[in-house]
């Protein structure tokens, strides 16, 4: 099936897909009072230790840019300690909706595409490493200057809970900000066209 972002009512939380097994650093106890080879205390600092070391805990895709994406506009921040630069625009199809690509670091290995919806200033997001499942799942709030902060979650492995922050680079906004105000001078992302709003269709 093909990447796309699934629409579900009051943005129920995305249900990540199965953790991949963590190996020889599973969580254990071990013999009598708790002490064992590897104990809770040193899963956690292990876990910590991992945190911010990479986008993705599963095989890694890789993607070249889509052409169609080239002139999206440009939104720039950081996901964990990475440093990320994101093409999105518009989805002709749905309101509310953005679609595009991002690259982390340098950005040669390769890109992610993104699928997301926002609603009364909450944001929600996928990206897939492969174009076909879920690699990670962006969960955030718009403030008022149409930036967007919150917490990037693995797919693979939920245990690996990262910040984000992102913002518009160039003025062009294609997450609105929460507060509309009138006159605030800010430029909004095109309006879905007629054609595509069919009546009964529920968001």
């Amino acid at each position: 099936m093909p990447f796309r972002l699934t629409v579900v009512a009051a943005f129920a939380v995305f249900v990540p897909l199965a953790a991949q097994a963590a190996g020889s650093e599973s969580l254990s106890t071990g013999g009598q009072g708790g002490q064992g080879s590897l104990g809770i205390n040193e899963a956690i600092r292990a876990g910590e230790a991992r945190r911010g070391t990479s986008l993705s805990s599963g095989p890694v895709g890789s993607l070249a840019p889509r052409s169609e994406y080239a002139k999206f506009p440009v939104y720039v921040g950081n996901v964990g300690d990475k440093q990320v630069r994101l093409r999105v625009g518009p989805k002709t199809d749905t309101r509310d909706s953005l679609q595009g690509e991002y690259a982390s670091g340098d950005g040669k290995g390769g890109v992610r595409l993104l699928s997301g919806e926002w609603n009364e200033g909450a944001f929600l997001m996928e990206e897939s490493d492969d174009g076909t499942r879920v690699s990670g799942n962006w969960e955030g709030r718009i403030d008022q200057s149409g930036a967007v902060s919150g917490t990037w979650t693995d797919a693979f492995n939920p245990a690996i809970v990262l910040p984000f922050f992102i913002r518009p680079l160039g003025g062009y906004l294609v997450i609105p900000p929460f507060d509309m105000r009138p006159s605030s001078g800010v430029t909004y992302a095109p309006p879905v066209p007629k054609s595509s709003i069919s009546i009964g269709n529920s968001r």
